[in-house]
């Protein structure tokens, strides 16, 4: 079957045909890293406490004066439908802060390092894997116990690559395969062209205490002095596909950037620790432009049977394009096209998330934003839903922007909405899908926030089927401020991880999802919390297999039921027949709403024999059920 691989950036509003370059290779395969007999040492890793100034004319100075310039009164105010009664509160369930163990045995949370580059996944046997900026941790839900056979229940990133101390490992994406099983590690080693590598590590097995087979990923794959930044990671059926960005060392932002890099590896190949052969596409282009921070989309359940990505102008104080852009994969050529498309709401460079100690007359302190990149994003059937961090017209706090895309392969058309707050800052947002039946759009969102008042922490809310937003609702609140830099300048966690819930047999379990993000503690410590989310659907699960018809036969004095499923909204109709196709009685009919529904039916004034049922609606559903009249 031939794949699509879709991107979403910079383009003008007509489709047209690029260019790009790739290659195909055999990976470089490291070797197995083996928990239960590695030798786990000491866990070390270096990061600078003082605060990154900006300076020269770096991206980080760039991204300053974007803050500084940000007037959130330029962006249209939102109306107060973007919460409503209608769709329902989630409700928490089980959390826990990511911990290790001391000498004695004993819990104790773990900080990591800054900022909390928070990663997550959770198999359907109910092993939980968290990797936080250089270290990996698993724990068994059900009883609580760490999995990993470390003396600490930690294993760094560096140990899991085989790496050495003078090698840096950071930025870690961790994702399931609910249909092999098994879990992908993916992170980065080292930020200079001469040593950038992206490491591949999929497990053996179900159990993360198992061997992990290692791979490495080339992190300047055209050997022209770049390094990779800002990795993404996606499923499909057959593959494995990471993004990352391209960069110029030693150079301002506006030349720094090369372009974005897609890797669609075998994973069936790196499962069993075979020769995993993997496509590299780069200089992927628009109007001679390259791509800038490609998001891969996951799909609902984790794996994508589109195989997509997205992009913003993730820099601009103000903007109100999204872009479509679709690789389509061939057995000789590949082709990239590019569609264009308008939001009817704007998203722009968000300014940062205040707390106790923010100097609130300087733009650049406070815990960090970043930019308004794209930051998660998922696709079912033939819509996609994205999140990210903006400024928005309702105060000068940041907030979520939500974007609805519909209609994806045929006609795209954008929506976008703003989550937004009158106290708090809401920041590094992503989501999942949590409906109960197929036909539903409904997601839990996922995000971080923090306030002059309050301390930081990690919040969930639902976007509901008519695509307005619940109440959110705390997962976790912080104790007190973070304050890791030598100044008001701090680094929040630069991702927010979330993944639905499967059953024994792999499916999707309605309704509940997990999430991993960002909080404060003592002693003004970045910490990362997990939380199980039930999304408290009111939408009633469809009737299992189309619905039964109930008593049948049916004797005096009883009321029959008809079950049956309504995929979308239309008029039904019911009539009662003969066994012989005679009609004996229009039944009911109205419009019904998509979703499950059911027909009462009092045949006591009825004889003896065989009747036919037949429900029938407008937009093409039939059901016809026999029926004996004792």
């Amino acid at each position: 079957m031939k794949k699509l691989l879709a991107f979403f950036l910079l383009s003008t509003t007509t489709l047209f045909a690029q260019s790009m370059q790739q290659k195909r290779i055999s990976i470089e395969y490291e070797g197995t890293f083996d928990p239960r007999s590695a030798n786990p040492g000491v866990i070390s890793f270096l990061y600078p406490t003082g605060a990154p100034v900006p300076g020269g004319e770096g991206y980080k100075n760039f991204l300053a004066a974007q803050k500084a310039a940000q007037d959130y009164r330029n962006f249209p105010a939102s109306t107060a439908t973007n919460k409503t009664t209608t769709t329902p509160v989630p409700t928490a369930g089980y959390g826990t802060s990511i911990y290790r163990l001391t000498p004695q045995g004993n819990p104790f949370d773990f900080s990591g390092g800054i900022p909390n580059d928070n990663a997550m996944a959770i198999s359907k046997d109910g092993i939980l894997c968290a990797a936080v900026n250089s270290v990996f941790w698993a724990q068994n839900i059900h009883t609580g116990d760490l999995v990993m056979p470390s003396p600490v229940g930690l294993f760094s990133l560096q140990q899991m690559a085989n790496g050495s101390s003078f090698e840096n490992y950071y930025d870690p994406k961790l994702i399931y395969d609910p249909t092999q099983d098994r879990f992908v590690l993916v992170f980065l080693k080292d930020n200079d062209a001469a040593n950038s590598k992206i490491i591949v590590c999929f497990s053996s097995t179900n159990d993360p205490a198992d061997a992990w087979h290692v791979y490495r990923l080339d992190g300047n794959p055209l050997d022209n002095n770049r390094w990779t930044d800002f990795p993404a990671v996606a499923l499909s059926e057959t593959g494995v596909v990471i993004t990352g960005n391209l960069i110029i060392p030693n150079v301002s932002w506006q030349v720094g950037f090369d372009g974005s890099v897609i890797w669609h590896l075998d994973k069936a190949a790196g499962f069993s620790g075979g020769n995993v052969m993997a496509t590299v596409y780069t200089q992927i282009k628009h109007n001679g432009r390259l791509v800038r921070n490609l998001h891969a989309v996951r799909g609902h359940d984790n794996i994508a049977d589109r195989l997509q990505f997205l992009s913003n102008r993730n820099f601009d104080l103000q903007n109100d394009t999204i872009f479509l852009v679709t690789l389509n994969e061939g057995d000789v050529d590949t082709t990239v096209d590019v569609q264009a498309l308008v939001t009817n709401l704007p998203y722009g460079v968000p300014p940062n998330g205040k707390q106790g100690d923010t100097d609130t007359s300087d733009a650049t302190k406070g815990l960090q934003t970043n930019d308004g990149r794209v930051l998660g994003a998922i696709q079912k059937d033939d819509w996609i839903q994205f999140v990210s961090t903006t400024a928005h017209g309702n105060n000068a706090n940041a907030g979520i922007y939500h974007g609805f895309i519909s209609d994806v392969t045929t006609s795209p058309k954008v929506t976008g909405r703003v989550l937004w707050d009158p106290v708090r800052d809401l920041a590094y947002p992503n989501i999942t899908w949590t409906g109960v039946h197929p036909k539903q759009t409904q997601c839990l969102i996922g995000f971080n926030f923090s306030s002059i008042d309050g301390h930081p922490g990690m919040g969930a809310v639902l976007i509901g089927n008519d695509t307005t937003f619940s109440d959110p609702i705390d997962l976790k609140n912080g104790t007190t401020y973070v304050d890791r830099h030598s100044d008001s300048y701090e680094r929040w966690g630069d991702y927010f991880a979330v993944q639905p819930m499967f059953d024994a047999n792999g499916e999707l379990i309605p309704s509940e999802a997990w999430m991993a993000g960002f909080y404060g503690d003592g002693p003004n410590q970045n910490r990362t919390f997990i939380s199980q989310v039930f999304s408290n659907d009111t939408v009633v699960p469809l009737h299992p297999d189309g619905g039964r018809v109930f008593p049948n036969p049916v004797a005096d004095n009883s009321i029959v039921t008809v079950e049956f499923n309504l995929e979308v909204e239309q008029n039904i109709e019911a009539r009662l027949y003969f066994e012989n196709g005679q009609l004996v009685q229009e039944l009911a009919g109205r419009l019904l709403p998509s979703g499950p529904a059911e027909l009462f039916l009092d045949m006591s004034t009825l004889n003896q024999g065989v009747y036919i049922i037949k429900i029938q609606g407008d937009a093409g559903f039939e059901k016809v059920a026999r029926l004996v009249r004792l």
